[in-house]
């Protein structure tokens, strides 16, 4: 009996393919849905580290009502090319809280950067976006030689800065961005985490808008 259900059934599929690839597809749809629930949930439980770690540098407004995280690398040409986009919303949205994860996955030299950058947060967070801007801006080769030029024409006091690149904090800080960018599933640079939504890669002005829109609404 159970070749002849078997003999049966590889008849009515021959028959009718379709049959397949239906179930195929479906299997596909709730195995994205069951990854957008994974992720929905990795980001409601991770929340105070992706918004509210006191390691990672804020600009924009402190106190406002929506914040984006972005996990990046100032070795990424995607991270360069979205940072008017992320200008221009600061400027014409003050009520946006921008968190910015260091993530240096590129090369030493993305990770010397972003030691850097981190020391200068510490010590004279005033100009942490100054330096920034001035990373994610030059082009070509970033050697070590260049990122300390860089800080210097952004007016950082770097014997100062070099001291407290080599403190355990500054370590910490960047395994635990590491971490959770693994928890999050971000494998990439850029990376943005924007209400309950991430979102990999570069995005526009007008996608960055709309999200910050739909994450108010939300």
């Amino acid at each position: 009996q159970k070749k002849d259900v078997e003999a049966l059934i590889g008849t009515y599929l021959r028959a009718h393919p379709e049959v397949i690839l239906d179930s195929i597809r479906a299997m596909q749809e709730r195995e994205q849905a069951a990854q957008v629930q994974r992720q929905r949930d990795g980001l409601a439980s991770r929340r105070t580290d992706i918004e509210n770690d006191p390691a990672s540098p804020v600009v924009g407004n402190p106190r406002g009502d929506i914040t984006i995280a972005e996990f990046f690398d100032y070795r990424c040409g995607y991270c360069k090319s979205v940072l008017p986009a992320i200008q221009r919303l600061l400027k014409e949205d003050t009520k946006v809280r921008y968190v910015m994860k260091e993530f240096p996955i590129l090369s030493p030299e993305s990770r010397i950067a972003a030691k850097l950058a981190l020391a200068v947060w510490n010590t004279e967070p005033k100009r942490y976006l100054t330096l920034h801007t001035k990373l994610m801006e030059a082009r070509g080769d970033l050697t070590e030689k260049r990122i300390f030029d860089i800080a210097k024409s952004a007016g950082i006091d770097v014997e100062r800065a070099i001291l407290e690149m080599e403190s355990p904090a500054i370590e910490r800080a960047l395994a635990a961005n590491a971490e959770l960018a693994q928890a999050l599933g971000v494998t990439g640079t850029p990376g943005f985490v924007i209400g309950s939504r991430l979102v990999p890669g570069a995005v526009d002005y007008a996608t960055l808008k709309k999200m910050v829109a739909e994450a108010r609404g939300s």
